[in-house]
């Protein structure tokens, strides 16, 4: 008789150590929750690099696919200046940094989505001007949809004035002139 209970006991051990093994495996290894890579990420090949004008431009276009006002306050100087024609008034309107950021983080708040596309280098501009100064005038379209599902889409024009203290900082953007169709 006493054996028995020794037998129930081993066959029962038996049969809970394969499902506690597993169950000890599958909470050591969450499909959902992938290893940590070890390799740290170039932020400059990731969103490009603005040491270059083309990869201020990568920067430029992540910072609104990512509606990431940190990541574009970055190319901007303190003393930043936006200016944009004002159509209807026949007449050009300019801000500074602050409203500019502002206005920024706001629709970026506001969309669901923007693309941001860089198109041609128009023939006027001259990005070989200088190590620290560069006169770039780009075409570009851009698309947002706001959380309420209204959609603007533009094309236009942007003139930009970039400048580094050094040839090996990033560029960044002095003054923005906007000519487009929103």
């Amino acid at each position: 008789m006493r054996q028995k209970p020794r037998l129930y006991a081993a066959h029962l051990l038996s049969r809970l150590v394969p499902v506690v093994g597993t169950t000890l495996l599958m909470a050591s290894c969450n499909p959902f929750a992938p290893a940590i890579d070890d390799e740290i990420t170039d932020a400059n090949q990731l969103l490009g690099n603005p040491a270059t004008v083309r990869g201020f431009f990568d920067r430029f276009r992540a910072a609104y696919q990512l509606r990431d006002s940190t990541l574009y306050g970055q190319l901007l100087t303190p003393r930043f200046q936006f200016t944009y024609r004002d159509f209807a008034a026949n007449a050009d309107r300019s801000w500074n940094r602050d409203v500019d950021a502002t206005t920024t983080y706001k629709l970026f708040r506001a969309a669901r989505t923007a693309n941001l596309q860089w198109t041609q280098y128009l023939p006027t501009s001259d990005t070989a001007y200088s190590d620290t100064l560069a006169y770039v005038e780009r075409g570009f379209s851009l698309s947002i949809e706001q959380r309420d599902n209204t959609r603007y889409d533009g094309t236009g024009t942007a003139r930009l004035v970039l400048v580094r203290k050094n040839r090996n900082d990033p560029w960044r953007m002095k003054s923005w002139y906007d000519r487009s169709e929103f």
